[in-house]
């Protein structure tokens, strides 16, 4: 006789299922739109490959300890970092120059930003986790840490500028 999983049980990873069922399709569909054909053995692999990547999906999922929400109001400061992708790449490109053909002695620089999303909450650890990826997205700027003791981001300029906070702050404090 097969053991039924109590409500104790379920209720503890709930979705877990669903979220399976929802990272195989995903993953199922993306494997058909690299291997762009329906042979057979592809298939098979296909759907080995995703079940796999599905479970390790839902593993790591339970041992999340936050869910990161971020704010819809946050998407129009996403603008910024992703033009500076673009702008920032003359200034790499004359440091590239400068430093690797030209040999001269410079150096980035690590800044100190202020910064006050440190505490414990979902919505003060998703502003950490978009500051930290906004903030590193164009190439003259990598957020290194967050310093929840001191309250600082140490941030690292390729190019050092009169403001760091300027480019790694992308998202107003909340």
């Amino acid at each position: 006789m097969a053991a039924t999983p109590s409500s104790r049980e379920r209720s503890r990873h709930p979705g877990a299922v669903r979220a399976w069922l929802v990272w195989w399709v995903l993953l199922a569909a993306l494997w058909l739109a690299l291997v762009d054909t329906v042979l057979v053995p592809e298939l098979v692999a296909g759907a080995v490959a995703a079940a796999i990547a599905a479970t390790g999906a839902v593993i790591v999922r339970q041992q999340r300890r936050l869910l990161l929400r971020p704010r819809p109001a946050w998407i129009r400061h996403a603008a910024r970092p992703l033009l500076r992708t673009v702008t920032d790449l003359a200034p790499l490109g004359r440091a590239l120059w400068r430093r690797g053909v030209m040999r001269r002695d410079e150096h980035g620089a690590i800044a100190e930003v202020p910064y006050g999303a440190v505490g414990d909450s979902s919505d003060d650890a998703t502003h950490r986790a978009f500051t930290q990826a906004l903030g590193s997205l164009a190439p003259n700027t990598v957020v290194v840490v967050i310093d929840r003791d001191r309250r600082v981001m140490l941030v690292h300029q390729l190019v050092p500028t009169d403001d760091p906070a300027a480019n790694a702050k992308p998202l107003p404090e909340p």
